[in-house]
């Protein structure tokens, strides 16, 4: 195995790729990202807090939690105030991006990371619940051809 072992001192290595083609290719695309992060993304709100979460009033951020004015609940709407109710609704793809994500850090807090995640029983059991629905899954073709016949006994 002489490719295993390490040069001898004072050894030339020569680059897969010239250094007068990697290099001015490397510096030209940290530029082309220096100029969209500093063009683009930094005019954005992506990645920070919402703007009416006031440390003061509300206390820690949370992701999942709605920090504009509260409104009725859509359960609680009569069918009479739907359409006043949809007009109040911001309906552009951040809002819509922002909700989903919601969401999602929703949904995360209360089955991963809340108190439920230090709970070791009920994790035992998710696991066994994911083993055996998986082992389901993979055996329930077995089963096709049993139900399909006129007689079980």
């Amino acid at each position: 195995m002489a490719w295993f072992r390490p040069p001898p001192p004072h050894t030339q290595l020569r680059p897969w790729v010239p250094d007068a083609i990697f290099i001015p290719i490397s510096r030209a695309v940290e530029r082309v990202g220096v100029f969209f992060y500093n063009r683009v993304l930094n005019k954005t709100e992506v990645g920070l807090f919402d703007k009416r979460w006031n440390k003061n009033v509300h206390g820690p951020y949370c992701h999942w939690r709605y920090y504009g004015k509260l409104d009725t609940k859509f359960m609680d709407v009569k069918l009479g105030d739907l359409p006043a109710w949809m007009a109040r609704r911001e309906k552009t793809p951040s809002a819509f991006y922002n909700e989903f994500m919601r969401n999602i850090w929703r949904v995360h807090n209360l089955y991963y990371s809340g108190p439920v995640y230090n709970n070791t029983v009920k994790v035992i059991f998710r696991f066994i619940f994911a083993y055996s629905f998986l082992n389901w899954l993979v055996k329930s073709h077995r089963y096709v051809d049993f139900q399909k016949t006129m007689y079980h006994w």
